[in-house]
């Protein structure tokens, strides 16, 4: 099998969220399929970030949540 190398702390994030959803569904195939699908959607999310295919809302929320704005 070949390996993928990911290298932001970002990647590594997203990487893990898919291979935690994707596990969900092998671990247990025997599931409602609108649960099977709510994985697939995770995982495809995850994925989607780590290939640079993200929300603009998403970029927003993560900067916004570290910077620290005083009154």
């Amino acid at each position: 099998m070949d390996r993928v190398t990911v290298g932001t702390e970002r990647q590594i994030y997203a990487a893990e969220g898919a291979i935690t959803a994707l596990r969900c569904i092998l671990a247990n195939p025997i599931r409602p399929i609108e649960i099977v699908a709510e994985d697939l959607r995770a995982a495809l999310h995850a994925i989607s970030r780590i290939s640079g295919r993200i929300e603009v809302e998403e970029v927003l929320d993560q900067i916004f949540s570290r910077l620290c704005v005083g009154k």
